[in-house]
């Protein structure tokens, strides 16, 4: 059974003695590399974690484009295991911590980027997103740790958000751009 990092070495050809590789593939590639930095940090905090977004939708198999990596942890900002982590990742911070507010979530996030990869992490305490219904915004995660499922990708065992939760999310945006409506229809394919 061949993995996908093994797709992506077989990807690399030789052309006028250069390396070519194919841009997804590459992305692929600094993905694989930022998971496996991000991942044993994760678990030296004993934080549970899930990854969401687009990244997700990716893994599951919606054909789409590599951006980031959302990654949404089971803490506060405020907590000390919050803090001894971001000491831990601030050699490659690139947005430190900081308070975003846009007129789909309220939320903390940092942004570190590891070979090329930015990867988004979230706190999930203070994971608010906007309700249409309501007109306000509200806890994404109201119900505590969401649902999630654990998706075998390039050797790695990623806990990925439910593809309803996906979807919900996705769906109760104010503002959606291009990607997050074609995430709903691919991963509304996958879920049938």
């Amino acid at each position: 059974l061949e993995t996908s990092s093994v797709r992506i070495r077989r990807s690399l050809r030789t052309n006028g003695g250069r390396s070519v590789i194919g841009i997804e593939n590459a992305r692929a590639k600094f993905a694989i590399e930022a998971l496996n930095f991000i991942i044993p940090i994760l678990n030296k905090f004993h934080f549970r974690w899930v990854i969401t977004g687009g990244f997700a939708c990716f893994v599951y198999g919606v054909k789409r484009p590599l951006t980031d990596i959302d990654i949404d942890i089971d803490t506060s900002k405020d907590s000390p295991e919050f803090d001894n982590f971001l000491m831990q990742i601030a050699p490659f911070v690139s947005q430190p911590l900081e308070h975003f507010v846009d007129i789909n979530y309220d939320n903390y996030n940092v942004e570190i980027t590891y070979k090329k990869q930015v990867v988004d992490i979230c706190p999930m305490a203070e994971m608010n997103i906007f309700n249409k219904s309501s007109g306000k915004y509200e806890s994404f995660y109201l119900n505590g740790f969401p649902e999630t499922e654990l998706v075998k990708f390039n050797g790695l065992r990623l806990p990925l958000l439910s593809k309803k939760l996906i979807i919900k999310n996705k769906t109760m945006l104010m503002w959606q751009r291009k990607s997050d409506r074609l995430d709903i229809l691919g991963l509304g394919k996958l879920s049938k």
